[in-house]
């Protein structure tokens, strides 16, 4: 046998290299900073997805809807623009469609906090790391994160030496993505960091009415400074400008016999009517366009006793969005050019220090300010020449105050709409954390956050129109759209959330952990609809319960992570579609229970074989009280998984990887109407294999990939159907995408 290991260890030095191919036999440690402390991910009672640069790379994670792909708990979907998309964790989450709504996944990109979510839905570039926290973070993190968190933090200069990286993609849908990034010293003292990303890409919903849509014209730069004046000072000045130009978010559709032979009548094709075919044809091409600047300042500064650090941010954005609301070549109504803006400034200060040595503890404040504006006094939305003949041929609900054959009578030709809508928000709080290390073994956990915010709202929404009802009764069918109002309206809360934990150490390696924690998600007003003292919806607050279990097995060779969890919602933010198709309204008539487990595992079963899986089985995802007590969460479904391998061998001087990756989710509602509104195709499952195949060194990378290989179709969402012309439209995710990749780092 001793004649042997000579033998086997010359063996597994050729069959698994050396240099950017050198195996350890371990699985890496991953260190995280969800606690806003740097820790290893398997020493924090927290349930926590986390992903490096390397698997960044190698998975082909390019933006928030692949991270989602490879993280059960997550879902993000998208309809009528990139700024309204919903992120959900645990099945808890909302859409931003209006712009009065808070997220309920708190984002935050180097600690900083992004107020909509739609900010951080542009390509990510030069990614040091991914965490995306499940379950409540209101101590840490504060309002606004109920459901989780996502931190996505970016790589720093580097002050030692000068590094960086050209990677060039091409693909299918004439698409091409150029990335870059260069760091290193100016001085001994000071280091700087730029990077960027341009990305073009075809639509893959074929339009036959003008360019196909879905399209992709983005770009982004970042660049940085990092100064280290001293061994326990450092300064780092952050910048960055995104802009993008879509022709963002079609949907595919199914029209009405009406419609069809309108559209026959007009000599236009009529509809297929194969909502998964990627065919479209409106009368309006769908466009986004957005512009975001973010400047921010952190300060780390070691005192000997602790560590303060500051963070101190500026964002500014503005985005504009057309859609043709009746997704077809008829002129039936349209949103123009209906434009958003918003600013923000937020400042944290905290100070992390231990007292003795089994105390470590965290006290910090937190002051952020926000503008958010949408309008002013050009309409946005359009009555076309085509609603009174394809109206009149519906058939209305009985609600609907629309007599039958006479729809002329609430709407004519040229009626339009205009909002002028402002929102302030000033939020302060004051955190704290600390855990007590009892012994070798235990550690309780203790955090306290009170928080006061203060919000106020102008509102103004009119109607014009030539309508006899306007002129007999002073209201047409677009106040069921957006109801006029002009209004000023204030509102103040305080809250206060918390944290208990305590975590048992089972040997060097594993832990089990229960907790109980609280979160907030901010109130406000609705900018749509209702009257003016139905405007306001509450605070929505949420309890959370979870048994974890943390474990590190076969001497660092498989890690299982669990997470057992249980979580109420009282005063649920329900945002649903009016019964016209369009606009939306948010109530707090509901309280919502859901529980389930989390299970993640990775594996190196052979030293060039890494393995990873992940399960989230939700036992419960239901409205327990309210209007709709019974129905269960959209967006959500009993079981979601991934499974992932990545196979590595030496070749030349450097080595073959192959990575692929399945994710599934079952069956789930993919509409946010209620329950007596669904329709059999409100429903949707999903099952996707990615794949990257390529060979590297420590400078070259080169590989083809694919996404979505088999080609599944699927509404990422469904909405209401469009009572006006009896249309329903599919927000359809991308069908299978491929290409190659060229990476160099020098």
């Amino acid at each position: 046998m001793n004649k042997m290991k000579p033998l086997a260890s010359a063996l597994v030095l050729a069959i698994y290299g050396t240099g950017a191919f050198a195996q350890t036999g371990v699985l890496e440690e991953v260190i995280v900073t969800a606690t806003k402390r740097a820790e290893s991910l398997q020493d924090i009672p927290v349930a926590v997805n986390a992903f490096n640069s390397e698997t960044i790379q190698e998975a082909g994670i390019n933006n928030a809807g692949d991270l989602a792909i490879m993280t059960p708990a997550l879902n993000i979907n998208v309809n009528q623009s990139p700024f309204n998309a919903r992120m959900t964790i645990r099945g808890i989450g909302t859409a931003q469609t209006d712009p009065a709504l808070e997220p309920s996944v708190g984002l935050f990109v180097d600690g900083v906090f992004f107020g909509r979510t739609g900010l951080g839905m542009a390509d990510l570039t030069d990614i040091e790391r991914i965490e995306v926290l499940q379950g409540p973070q209101g101590t840490l993190y504060g309002k606004n994160t109920n459901a989780g968190a996502i931190s996505v933090i970016t790589k720093k200069p580097n002050i030692d030496e000068f590094e960086g990286y050209v990677e060039a993609s091409a693909g299918d849908y004439s698409m091409y993505r150029l990335t870059a990034s260069a760091s290193g010293p100016l001085t001994d003292t000071l280091a700087y960091r730029l990077s960027g990303n341009i990305h073009n890409r075809d639509g893959y919903y074929d339009n036959s009415a003008g360019d196909d849509l879905n399209d992709a014209d983005d770009w982004n730069i970042q660049g940085k400074l990092l100064w280290e004046p001293t061994d326990v000072l450092s300064i780092l000045l952050s910048g960055s400008h995104i802009d993008r130009d879509t022709t963002c978010c079609a949907a595919d559709a199914i029209q009405s016999e009406s419609v069809n032979n309108e559209l026959v009548a007009q000599g236009f094709r009529p509809d297929k009517n194969d909502p998964y075919d990627y065919d479209v044809a409106p009368g309006v091409d769908n466009s986004f366009d957005m512009e975001s600047d973010l400047l921010s300042m952190t300060i780390d500064y070691d005192i000997g006793w602790g560590e303060i650090k500051s963070i101190t941010a500026w964002n500014d954005y503005d985005y504009s969005v057309t859609q043709d609301a009746d997704r077809s070549q008829l002129d039936v109504l349209s949103v123009r050019n209906d434009e958003f803006s918003g600013d923000s400034f937020s400042q944290e200060l905290r100070l992390s220090a231990s007292a003795g040595d089994n105390v470590d503890y965290m006290v910090g404040l937190f002051y952020y300010e926000q503008t958010t504006k949408r309008g002013g006094s050009n309409p946005f939305v359009f009555i076309g020449e085509d609603f009174e003949t394809i109206g009149n041929q519906q058939t209305f609900p009985p609600e609907a105050p629309i007599p039958p054959g006479n729809i002329g009578f609430i709407a004519q030709p040229g009626d339009n709409l205009v909002v002028d809508y402002k929102q302030d928000t000033d939020t302060i709080a004051i955190f704290s954390q600390a855990t007590w290390h009892i012994g070798d073994i235990w550690h309780v956990t203790g955090g306290l956050r009170w928080s006061d915010e203060e919000k106020e709202s102008d509102l103004f929404s009119e109607t014009n129109s030539t309508a006899l009802s306007n002129q007999l009764l002073g209201r047409s069918f677009l106040d069921s759209v957006s109801t006029p109002i002009d209004a000023n309206l204030d509102r103040s809360t305080d809250n206060v959330d918390w944290m208990v934990r305590a975590a048992m150490d089972i040997g060097d390696d594993s832990m089990i952990y229960a907790s109980a924690a609280t979160g907030t998600k901010s109130g406000g007003f609705q900018t749509s609809n209702g009257a003016v003292d139905e405007r306001e919806f509450d605070d929505e607050e949420t309890l959370t319960y979870e048994l974890g279990l943390k474990s590190t097995l076969l001497d660092a060779r498989l890690r299982i992570n669990a997470a057992a969890f249980y979580t109420e919602i009282d005063d649920y933010q329900a945002q649903r579609q009016l019964e016209t198709g369009l606009g939306t309204f948010v109530s707090n008539e509901a309280e919502v229970e859901t529980s389930g487990l989390d299970f993640q595992l990775e594996a190196l079963p052979l030293p060039n074989l890494t393995l990873s899986a992940g399960l989230l089985y939700m036992h419960k995802y239901e409205i327990t009280d309210g209007p709709e007590d019974g129905a269960e969460l959209p967006f959500t479904a009993d079981y979601s998984g991934n499974l992932a391998a990545t196979l590595v061998f030496p070749l030349g001087d450097g080595g073959i990887y192959w990575r692929t990756d399945y994710s599934y989710m079952d069956d789930h509602s993919t509409n946010v109407a209620t329950a007596d509104e669904l329709r059999d195709s409100d429903f949707d499952d999903r099952n996707l294999v990615n794949t990257k195949l390529g060979w590297r060194n420590d400078n070259w990378n080169v590989s083809v990939w694919g996404k979505n290989l088999t080609d599944e179709e699927y509404a990422s969402q469904t909405a209401s159907t469009f009572f006006i012309t009896g249309m329903d439209a599919y927000f359809l995710a991308p069908p299978r995408t491929y290409g190659a990749t060229l990476r160099y780092d020098f």
